[in-house]
């Protein structure tokens, strides 16, 4: 589920379907999100490492929240001035590798905290 301020950007869904980029209007937000096989049978533990350098090493980040569970975690902070939420989980008994990644800027925090909430809260295995 996605709130109304953002729209699917149809150009962004590969032939796969394994992905989806959703803008706001004024393009200042994006949410994507993707399904990836975990060929390699990554634990949860390496994919939170691997994102963490990700944030911090490669894209210069900082992580200010940081929460994990037994088949998820998030993270959230600043890359390049701009707020993100990165939300990970395994499903399929560890199959595949779900992301939601977040991006806006610090200005519009305020209008963005319950979209954040509404897409984290339902972005998870469907049953």
């Amino acid at each position: 589920m996605y709130p109304s301020t953002f729209a699917l950007d149809p150009e962004s869904v590969p032939e796969n379907g394994d992905s989806a980029r959703f803008w706001t209007a004024d393009r200042r937000a994006t949410a994507v999100v993707t399904a990836l096989r975990n060929n390699m049978g990554q634990p949860l533990a390496d994919l939170l490492r691997e994102a963490k350098r990700d944030v911090i090493e490669a894209s210069r980040g900082t992580i200010t929240y940081e929460r994990t569970k037994d088949n998820w975690f998030v993270l959230s902070g600043y890359v390049a001035g701009r707020i993100f939420y990165r939300r990970t989980f395994l499903s399929r008994a560890g199959q595949v590798i779900a992301t939601l990644w977040i991006e806006f800027p610090r200005d519009m925090r305020p209008c963005f905290e319950e979209a954040v909430t509404t897409m984290s809260l339902s972005f998870r295995e469907s049953r």
